[in-house]
């Protein structure tokens, strides 16, 4: 039997049976067998993606969340050809919820204030938003944030109005990387 965190037991009377929890599957709600879960990002993700096989991306339908033939942006997991391409329109436009801009914005924060608060030149700034954030599908124009997390990123000089200016910082998509500090 799996050891899925994201499989719910359910039980009538003598009879048991499991279904997927994992908003982002495209079994979720569903009764799901071991066949199933074997092959969700969740469960690959939860034992670890170590030994994953080399794979030629020519062999792979195109993807435009895939980066590097390596790493899907989506799932955050290494590709295999199982799990490639399999996910649900959905989860490439997840947008996040309240709760989980809150817990986003604090971890920034957090990891911000306990380096020493150091921050990004306003240039590197404009940069990161010019070639990044303002063309990428989960920016979010009205709102001046990114989608995916739900963090502020403009061209603001203030680190807390701002995700860019905070050097601690990195992009949910894999777009930019966090400064050394």
């Amino acid at each position: 039997m799996s050891d899925c965190r994201k499989r719910q037991v359910e039980k009538s009377g003598s009879e048991i049976i499991l279904r997927c929890i994992n908003k982002a599957a495209s079994a979720y709600k569903g009764v799901v067998e071991d066949s199933i879960c074997d092959v969700c990002p969740v469960k690959v993700m939860m034992l670890g993606a170590k030994s994953l096989p080399i794979i030629d991306p020519e062999a792979l339908p195109p993807c435009e969340y895939r980066v590097n033939d390596k790493t899907c942006m989506v799932t955050g997991l290494g590709i295999t050809k199982e799990i490639c391409n399999g996910c649900v329109a959905e989860t490439k436009t997840h947008t996040a919820s309240l709760p989980d801009k809150l817990i986003n914005y604090a971890s920034s924060v957090r990891r911000w204030v306990a380096s020493g608060r150091p921050v990004r030149s306003d240039e590197r700034v404009a940069e990161i938003f010019r070639d990044h954030c303002s063309g990428c599908k989960m920016y979010d124009e009205e709102k001046r944030a990114c989608k995916s997390c739900g963090c502020a990123v403009n061209n603001s000089s203030v680190p807390l109005a701002n995700k860019l200016k905070m050097a601690t910082e990195s992009c949910p998509l894999n777009q930019f990387e966090a400064e050394s500090v």
